[in-house]
């Protein structure tokens, strides 16, 4: 150890130094310990120096301690140690400073001490010129820290400070001043005056300066306002000339001021602080009028007629007006004609717009200008509009015309072109007219026969010009004109030259026929031909036998001679004759006839068998025997037509072949559906047509033609709106497929198409107009349409032209190149943007350039010329990398960017400064200064330069180079308390670049910056679109600011930072981008080395002046309504978006026709509409047949808003504005309805009305849709000449809601008032899902849905059915009308099948719907059961057997039928009932699978021999039966009730209740007995006396039917009646208590025999009993059902018999033979009809039965020789 620590004493903020010096090799490293345990860690205050001694600079209380050093290395180590004491001292370590302070604000003037904690110190402030200290009050203080704090401070506070610190540690005085700003005075004595001519409208505004508030003035602001008599307020309407107006300044002079304006002005003055409040007005000046110094804006102008040109302008802008405009004086003269005065026109209307100048020279092109005047003068002529006046028709004719006749219907014209001169325009050919004379109403009139037209001569268009006018009538006289014609019309006529065709052969002659026919002899008699063709020398009269050419005789005849009579013919022979007329030229066509001599003609008969083959498109083979000739030879066929759509017979072709049995039928149309009818023709005349054929359909063919009327518009820069007529629906010859447009450029300076064609197909078929997209822009088009069908495509439409609308280039500029000349310019060059990606004049480029390596905007230069192809770019970054394209723009925007972006770089030059210089360390003597490197290297940096000197000195006090990854320096040994200015320079290869100077302030008491005060902002300094304030700087904090922050917020929204820093050296920022009518607020905040300061307090809330609206409308939609006008719409915009300034807000319409050199839409008339709800207005007094285009922008009083995307529109066409009048719809048939209309009224078609379009759609349907679906609108056109049409084919029963529209070229008008209109009713299809159910051996339930199509309101289905197979015992078809939908069938044969059909009626029967069905088991059903064994107990039958398999579902029931035996009962009752006896249904049990059951006695008939089966069912069907043997005899009814009553106790027994009833009534009895007996005694005698006499009437079969009655009545039978067919009735069902359904008779065991209904159901009623539908007879029911339940139909259903239908008492007997005598009849007790089944044959033979059956009737054939019995009934009961 050289030198150990020593213990140092120093002075706080003073530098200490402990020494730790050693010697040792190698060099020992050293390590400082403080306090022990602490590595003293190095910084910007404590640095060990190369000797090992520890620095301390700056020293504070705290770094008081032991400090320890260690030296060491490999030989050993050395310690020493000492302490350091820190004196601290009192003293201000934070003096005041110099303040200034905003009028009215706080004002801190600080005085900060250090001291030793055990020193007191006390601390006064004095104030300069006061003895005594400053003590505190309300407004002045000294706060305990020693700030001296004063409120509010004015003017009286202005001073110097001074702060005392007096204690035992030291005293100390630090004083500084304090300042009071404020905004300036305002200046005074404002005069204005004028100076003298020729300076008339410039202004001299001088002004003496106010107080300027301690503090300097910066500039002047001079404001200005008109004086105006409707604002007198001498606030208002005041606006700032100038903003920057020199301190220095005391006057100044305002130039291009308006004349004839009364002008006032004032000044303001601004300093630190802020803008004063400006001075009073000036005086009052007025300058002169003048002449209007602008033209007027807008002025265009377009030909109206081939001698008139329509004008249109605006006034002069508001500024160029300068005085009261007066009127306007329009000028013009033929352009070109320079020496040729102007001709004048004085307009003195000030208010009109536009003028019509009249009487021009036809197709000459004028030069127009106009001028706007006042009281001093005309002003300034527009520049010259050149107008051409419109075509006019040619003034002369064609010269020199001679005509040739070359043939007999073709002649030769030639003629001379008339002077062009006289064509008054482009001539667009010549018109050939052949004229003849006719006599009309007395006069020889010559009328147009023929007329072509020709071309011009492209060769020499004024030589000599021949054309061949064809298609003359054969030698006629006509009188040949030509003319020449223009678009507008046709020119002046020629002389007219005569001329006769050539003589040619006549045609055949007319009307031949026979007279005075005899066998020897017949005259012959015709009239001349019609066309003679020249002139008539004779006839040629020839005849022969037909078919012997060989007695051919020829007879010749004058012109005179027009009959003939022929001799010598033989008798009853045919003949054929001909005859032909004779010119000089030849022999004409003859015409030929045949007839039979001796015969007289009579008219044909009409052909048979007539047949169809060879259907074509156009035409059909007809095949037919002819009839009776008419002993004449037929002179033609004709064929007459009958289609859908028209009903009426109509002659579609007539066909001249005599012996014809096949005719080829032409002139049909294609895909329609026909019938066709053939009459023959003879000389006598017609014979009637024959009958019909089959409805037949021609095949389809190509659609008949192209669509007419094929225009297309231009809709924008890639679209084209085609138009056309549709066809027709019996023009499309099939099922349509739509419409093919096809479409190509053309370039027609290339004269060839170099694009292929591309196509496009619309499936709608009605349409009428197609929008064609993605095309190229600015491009020439052509468009063909084809119609297009199932077989394929019309030929194309005739081709139409159209250019797209101009647009944007869509390529950049090709060759771009970019060079650097210096560090800071690049020239770059380019060349022409390709042909075809122009889209439109190309009017100039932009080249736009951008950094690559830097976020900053890109920029561009505008070259605003279109023959430049290079620019220089200046103030470019020095040795920055570019990016640079190149664009062109037309008048509608700029186009695309030129690709790839060309890389330039600029070359290398000297740096910009270093940035973000800033001291993080500094103290009394040193600093440390760090920097960056600059924003602009402009090169490569090599080195770095910093210099630093006393502030206020001229001595350098340092300089020192580093290398440029060195960007720090510390410079030491610096004064304290004393301000450096450090300067840094950078280096390139180029040398030493700008120099960043900076101050720094040497002291340990830096803090962070005092916030700034509020921001002040002026009211003049407040725009639409940006705020200037400004502010006071606080406390820099003993480090100088570097910049400013400044944040805003919008609409007490959050705060937001500006992204500028801003230059601490300034105290107001202009902020920019703002919103206008916006409120806003602001706050600022300084930034030194220590960072930054707390924000100002936030400015007073300001809003921003209202400004033109910033956003444009949308929804522009341009619509022709007339062809003069158009409505435009657009989106009105809401009340937020106009910036402040709704009040004033409207609409600007600017618009203009389009041309091949448009010009800018500003410049162009406008209509304003005021307003910011207002969405439409009208143009009107357009240029017919023009393209416009339109563009919409709104403006306030601040001005326009931008502009909507120009919307283009042709004028001249416009859609229909009515609809179709008194339109009517009548049902004409179910499927055709007629519709009448009357058309648009004239005023509203805007045109000619090209068709009409029929809307009909289906409102009510009787047949619901599919789910999912919808109706759709269908749509049928029908031509313009049209005033009526039958829609055809539509539904049946439909309701339909019809409309019509009328369109035109422009497209569809508005739609009628909606008719409803109700097809007829049509007949039903075929009911669906015909379908059967519970089938069982002898029954079953049929059922079906509603047809599908219904077409009429449903009154019933027909079921009809009968046995598939037939069978001469019970084949019967029967007949059934329904009102529901299912019908329950009994009484079928068992395993029959028998056919079903079912048809539904309207207003007759449909289509019938038919199924097979058999009865008994079905698919799935049961196997039958086995082994049923019967056995009789004393009250039942029990049935046992054993179940078969299920089948395909499990058992559900059983059905259990019994059928009586013949045994035991009188032989003459029974006789037949072997074929006749028919199962009856006992029971249904639904309790699944069983073995057993009982059959009580009760249910069946006593003394009656019974047989039993069983069948099982599932829900499939039934089982077989299982059949007993054995059969069971029921007891009789005697032993029945006997045997019950011996298991009776007494008092239930019978005889013991008679017996006590008849004791309690016996006297009464007795007594009511004698007086009955006595006095009905004489009357009982007679009535016995009759019914012995009617007994013995009787027949035989009467006398038994009563013999059984009256043994029933006496043995009580009367309770269960066994009808024809077995079928019990009982009153009770027994033990089961169920009723029972009648069931057919199996067919195993008995004979077959027809389908009939249980006799139980052939009731015969009495009167009394008619009127009830149930048996009132408690103890009389059956086993089968009712008699209104043997048949499930509806009561509803009635019948339809002849025969009225009865009922007849259920107790009755009656004995039925097939033939019923009268007598018989006479014995039924009749009824009313009752509503029910309804059951017949489709005829009723003579001798048929007819009888009631359940309500209805069945019909049976009971001719002589039937041996068919009477369905249903045995021959006796």
């Amino acid at each position: 150890m050289e030198q150990p620590p020593q213990n140092v004493t120093a002075l706080d903020g003073k530098d200490a130094t402990i020494s730790c010096r050693a010697v040792g090799a190698p060099n020992p490293n050293i390590t400082w310990i403080y306090n022990e345990t602490q590595l003293v860690e190095l910084s910007s205050r404590f640095q060990i120096l190369e000797s090992g001694d520890l620095l301390i600079s700056s020293i504070r209380a705290a770094d008081a301690g032991l400090y320890i050093c260690v030296r060491a290395n490999e030989a050993g180590s050395v310690k020493g140690e000492a302490y350091l004491s820190v004196l601290v001292r009192t003293q201000i370590i934070q003096p005041p400073v110099n303040t200034t302070v905003l009028l009215g604000l706080t004002a801190t003037l600080q005085c900060k001490v250090s001291s030793d904690p055990s020193v007191p110190y006390n601390i006064d402030w004095y104030r300069e010129g006061q003895s005594t200290p400053i003590v505190n009050s309300q407004r002045v203080g000294v706060q305990a820290d020693g700030q001296l704090e004063i409120q509010a401070v004015r003017a009286s506070d202005v001073g110097t400070y001074a702060c005392v610190v007096t204690s035992p540690g030291g005293n100390e005085t630090r004083s500084a001043m304090l300042s009071v700003i404020e905004l300036p005075f305002p200046p005074s004595n404002v005069r204005v005056e004028r100076l003298p001519e020729p300076h008339q409208r410039s202004i001299n505004v001088s002004w003496t300066p106010g107080f300027d508030g301690n503090s300097p003035i910066d500039k002047f602001i001079i404001q200005r306002r008109e004086v105006s008599e409707l604002v007198p307020d001498p606030l208002l309407n005041w606006i700032t000339e100038l903003t920057n107006v020199s301190a220095d300044q005391r006057w100044i002079v305002l130039d291009n001021l308006k004349a004839a304006t009364v002008y006032q002005f004032r000044v303001s003055a601004v300093n630190r602080v802020g803008e004063g409040s400006p001075s009073e007005p000036s005086n009052i000046v007025e300058l002169p009028q003048e002449a209007p110094s602008g033209p007027p804006v807008g002025f265009v102008g377009s030909a109206r007629s081939m001698s008139e040109i329509i004008t249109q302008w605006q006034p002069p802008l508001e500024e160029h007006r300068n005085g009261q405009i007066l009127g306007y004086i329009l000028r013009y003269r033929l352009y070109g004609y320079n020496n040729v005065p102007w001709s004048y026109q004085n307009i003195t209307n000030e208010a009109q717009r536009n003028f019509l100048i009249q009487e021009l020279i036809t197709w000459k092109d004028y030069i127009v200008q106009i001028a706007a005047y006042n009281n001093m003068g005309v002003g300034v002529y527009t520049e010259g509009a050149k107008i051409k006046t419109k075509e006019g028709v040619p003034e002369a004719p064609p010269t020199n015309l001679r005509v040739l006749a070359l043939n007999s219907t073709a002649v030769q014209i030639s003629w001379t072109p008339p002077n062009p001169q006289q064509i008054n325009g482009i001539n667009q050919g010549y018109k050939i007219q052949a004229w003849q004379q006719h006599l009309i109403e007395g006069e020889y009139q010559d009328l147009e026969k023929r007329m072509i037209t020709v071309p011009p001569s492209l060769i020499d268009p004024l030589a000599e010009q021949t054309a061949t006018l064809n298609g003359l009538d054969k030698y006629a006289k006509y009188n040949i004109t030509v003319l020449c014609f223009t678009d507008p019309g046709d020119g002046v006529i020629s002389q007219k030259v005569s001329v006769m065709t050539k003589e040619d052969v006549p045609d055949e002659i007319t009307a031949l026929h026979f007279d005075d026919i005899s066998d020897r002899s017949v005259t012959v008699l015709w009239a001349p031909p019609r066309h003679a063709n020249g002139v008539l020398t004779g006839y040629t009269v020839r005849y022969q036998m037909r078919d012997r050419p060989e007695t051919m005789k020829s007879i010749n005849l004058t012109a005179e001679d027009t009959q003939l009579t022929v001799n010598q013919l033989q008798a009853t022979t045919h003949y054929w004759f001909e005859i032909c007329a004779w010119t000089r030229i030849g022999r004409g066509t003859p015409k030929t006839a045949t007839i039979q001599s001796g015969v007289e003609p009579v008219l044909p008969h009409a052909p048979t068998n007539l047949a169809l083959s060879n259907i074509e498109a156009f035409s059909v083979v007809l095949q037919f025997t002819p009839g009776f000739d008419g002993n004449s030879s037929i002179t033609k066929w004709k064929v007459e037509a009958q289609t859908a759509r028209n009903m009426t017979w109509f002659t579609i072709c007539e066909i001249s072949d005599p012996d014809a049995e096949t005719l080829t039928v032409t002139g049909l149309m294609p895909f329609t559906q026909y019938r066709l009818r053939l009459s023959a023709t003879n000389v006598v005349g017609s014979s009637r047509p024959s009958e019909p054929t089959k409805d037949f359909q021609t095949i389809q063919a190509r659609p008949m033609h192209a669509p007419y009327n094929v225009t297309v518009r231009a809709m924008s820069a890639q679209q084209l709106r085609v138009r056309w007529i549709p066809l027709q629906q019996t023009e499309w010859f099939g099922n349509p497929r739509g419409y093919n447009i096809s479409y190509r450029q053309v370039d027609h300076k290339a004269g060839t198409i170099k694009h292929p064609p591309r196509s496009t197909l619309i499936e709608d078929h009605t349409a009428n107009s197609h929008v064609l997209d993605g095309l190229e822009e600015w491009t020439l088009y052509e468009v063909l349409i084809n119609a297009c069908n199932d077989v394929g495509c019309s030929r194309a439409s005739n081709a139409a032209e159209e250019r797209t609308r101009e647009a944007t280039p869509s390529y950049g500029p090709l060759e771009v190149e970019a060079n650097a000349t210096s560090s800071t310019t690049v020239v770059v060059r380019w060349g022409e943007v390709p042909r075809q990606h122009r889209n439109g004049q190309i009017e100039g480029y932009k080249v736009f350039y951008a950094a690559t390596d830097r976020v900053v905007p890109v920029l561009h230069k505008t070259i605003p010329n279109n023959s430049s192809f290079t620019t220089t770019l200046t103030e470019l970054k020095k040795y920055v990398v570019y990016h640079v394209q190149v664009l062109a723009y037309t008048r509608l925007g700029d186009g695309a960017l030129s690709t790839p972006p060309i890389r330039v770089q600029t070359f290398e030059d000297t740096p910009g400064a270093p940035s973000n210089v800033s001291f993080p360390d500094v103290t009394f003597s040193m600093a440390r200064i760090i920097w960056d490197v600059p924003d602009d290297p402009n090169g490569e940096i090599l080195a770095y330069q910093v210099t630093y000197t006393l502030n206020g000195s001229a001595n350098l006090n340092y300089s020192r180079e580093f290398p440029p990854s060195d960007r720090t320096f510390r410079a030491t040994q610096l004064l304290p308390e004393r301000y450096y200015t450090f300067s840094v320079t950078a280096q390139t290869r180029l040398g030493w670049g700008k120099t960043a100077s900076v101050l720094v302030y040497t002291t340990n008491n830096r803090d962070r910056p005092q916030a700034p005060s509020v921001p002040q902002v002026s009211r003049s300094q407040i725009q639409a679109h940006q705020i200037t304030f400004s502010w006071t700087p606080g406390r820099d904090g003993f480090a100088p600011l570097r910049y400013y922050t400044v944040q805003m917020r919008e609409n007490e929204g959050p705060w937001q930072p500006l992204p500028e820093r801003v230059d601490p050296l300034v105290s107001s920022y202009t902020a920019v981008g703002l919103k206008p009518y916006t409120t806003y607020q602001f706050r600022i905040q300084a930034t030194n080395d220590l960072g930054p300061s707390a924000f100002s307090r936030e400015s007073i809330v300001v809003r921003t002046l209202p400004a033109a609206p910033a956003v444009g409308v949308g929804g522009l939609k341009v619509v022709p309504i007339t062809t003069t006008s158009v409505r435009v719409h657009w989106s009105a915009l809401e009340t937020g978006m106009w910036n402040g300034d709704a009040a004033t807000g409207g609409y600007r319409i600017l618009y203009q026709q389009l041309s091949d050199f448009p010009t800018a839409l500003q410049s162009t008339p406008k209509t304003d509409v005021m307003g910011i709800n207002v969405n439409s207005v009208v143009l009107s007094d357009l240029t017919q047949d023009r393209n416009y285009e339109i563009v919409v922008l709104p403006f306030n009083s601040q001005g326009p808003g931008p502009a909507t995307p120009p919307a283009a529109v042709y004028v001249g066409e416009a859609v229909p504005t009515g609809e179709p009048r008194a339109v009517d719809a009548a049902a004409i048939s179910s499927t055709e309805v007629r519709l009448r209309w009357k058309p648009p009224k004239q005023s509203m078609q805007n045109g000619d009305i090209l068709g009409y379009k029929i809307f009909y759609l289906v409102t009510y349907s009787p047949q619901a849709l599919e789910p999912g679906r919808k109706w759709e609108e269908e749509i049928e056109v029908v031509s313009a000449t049209a005033t009526s049409h039958s829609l055809v084919f539509l539904d049946k029963y439909t309701e339909y809601r019809i409309q019509l529209l009328a369109f035109n070229p422009a497209g569809d008008g508005p739609r009628s008032a909606p008719v409803t209109v109700k097809t007829l009713q049509g007949v039903p299809s075929a009911p669906l899902n015909l379908r059967f159910s519970d089938i069982t051996m002898q029954s079953l339930e049929v059922s079906w849905d509603p047809p599908k199509f219904l077409n009429g309101e449903i009154l019933g289905y027909l079921v009809t059915y009968e046995t598939t197979e037939e069978n001469e015992k019970f084949s019967k078809q029967v007949k059934q009308k329904v009102s529901n939908t299912t019908l329950r069938v009994q009484n079928l044969e068992e395993e029959v099948t028998y056919t079903f059909t079912v048809r539904a009626q309207t207003i007759d029967y449909g289509p019938a719907v038919s199924e097979n069905v058999t009865t008994g088991p079905q698919d799935g059903s049961p196997v039958a059961p086995r082994d049923l064994i019967l056995s009789k107990t004393l009250s039942s039958v029990e049935m046992h057997w054993i179940n078969g398999p299920s089948g395909r579902g499990p058992i559900l029931g059983y059905l259990i039928e019994a059928k009586k035996r013949e045994k035991g009962e009188p032989s003459f009752i029974f006789s037949q009932l072997t074929d006749d006896s028919r199962w009856t249904k006992i029971d249904q049990t639904k309790k699944g699978p069983m073995q057993d059951y009982t059959v009580s006695y009760h249910i069946l008939m006593p003394s009656t021999a019974y047989t039993f089966r069983v069948i099982a069912y599932n829900r499939y069907g039934i089982s077989f039966p299982a059949y007993c043997k054995d059969s069971i005899l029921t007891p009789s009814k005697l032993h029945l009730e006997y045997g019950y009553l011996q298991h009776k106790p007494f008092y239930r027994q019978t005889w013991f209740m008679v017996s006590l009833a008849a004791t309690s009534i016996v006297i009464i009895v007795m007594v009511i007995a004698v007086l009955c007996v006595k006095s009905k005694s004489y009357k009982y005698k007679q009535e016995a006396q009759k019914t012995l006499e009617e007994s013995m009437a009787m027949s035989i079969d009467e006398r038994q039917e009563l013999a059984l009655e009256l043994y029933r009545s006496r043995h009580g039978v009367g309770t269960g009646t066994l009808n024809s067919v077995g079928t019990l009735r009982s009153g009770t069902l027994g033990t089961l208590g169920r009723k029972s359904t009648n069931r057919p008779p199996t067919s195993a065991q008995l004979g077959k025999s027809p389908p009939r209904p249980s006799p139980a159901s052939v009731a015969y009623h009495s009167d009394e009993e008619s009127l009830k539908c149930y048996d009132e007879n408690p103890d009389d029911s059956s086993v089968t059902e009712k008699p209104s339940e043997v048949s499930s139909s509806e009561a509803s259903q009635h019948s339809e018999s002849e025969n009225e239908s009865v009922r007849s008492d259920p107790h009755s007997f009656v004995n039925h033979y097939a033939n019923v005598n009268d007598s018989l009849r006479q014995s039924w007790k009749k009824t009313k009809p009752v509503r029910n089944y309804s059951s017949y044959t489709d005829s009723e033979p003579e001798g048929s039965a007819v009888m009631s059956l359940n309500g209805g009737q069945i019909i049976v054939n009971n001719m002589a020789r039937s041996r068919a019995p009477l369905p249903g009934f045995s021959s006796f009961v």
